[in-house]
């Protein structure tokens, strides 16, 4: 039964009004699916090379996980961005965390907080007061200091422990 209806789809397929028929979804899913449950479905087969067939479903099986597997969070919808939006630049002090928990308790939205920080309003960084120290300043004056801090434990020969303290003094423990 299988074996006619293959012959049949291919000399409908020669039928059509045009010079070279070109294949249409319809043809290559009915080929898909004969192929999956005819076990000798390749020496009826005139219209195509069976490698073909193979390719169109291999390729239809990476369209459908692809279609599955969307990579990235679902979009959240426009009155909610600007309702972020709005929160965020109203209350500059609310961070992402806050936001969504204001949400979840007041309106029962939930969003995770990297959600929300995706659609919170670009805020301008703040300028520099000229007192403020950065980081590298900071640890280049301390440079000196945090080196001397530290302390070095050696081991002697009888085991002994030989340390430096913060005062560079040298002592022996046993």
């Amino acid at each position: 039964m299988l074996r006619i209806a293959a012959l049949r789809h291919q000399l409908n397929i020669y039928k059509r009004k045009v010079r070279k028929p070109k294949l249409k979804n319809w043809d290559r899913f009915f080929w898909s699916m004969i192929s999956r449950f005819w076990k000798d479905w390749a020496s009826e087969l005139v219209i195509v090379k069976p490698e073909t067939i193979i390719r169109w479903r291999k390729r239809k099986f990476l369209e459908n996980w692809k279609k599955k597997s969307k990579p990235g969070r679902p979009k959240i919808p426009k009155e909610h961005q600007a309702f972020i939006r709005r929160i965020s630049s109203d209350h500059p002090e609310y961070g992402e965390d806050r936001i969504a928990l204001e949400l979840e308790v007041k309106f029962g939205i939930e969003y995770s907080p990297t959600t929300v920080r995706k659609y919170m309003a670009k805020r301008k960084p703040r300028p520099r007061n000229t007192d403020d120290q950065t980081w590298r300043t900071f640890l280049k004056n301390q440079a000196k200091g945090i080196w001397t801090c530290d302390f070095f434990v050696n081991h002697t020969i009888n085991f002994a422990m030989l340390s430096t303290n913060t005062f560079g003094i040298i002592g022996t423990h046993n």
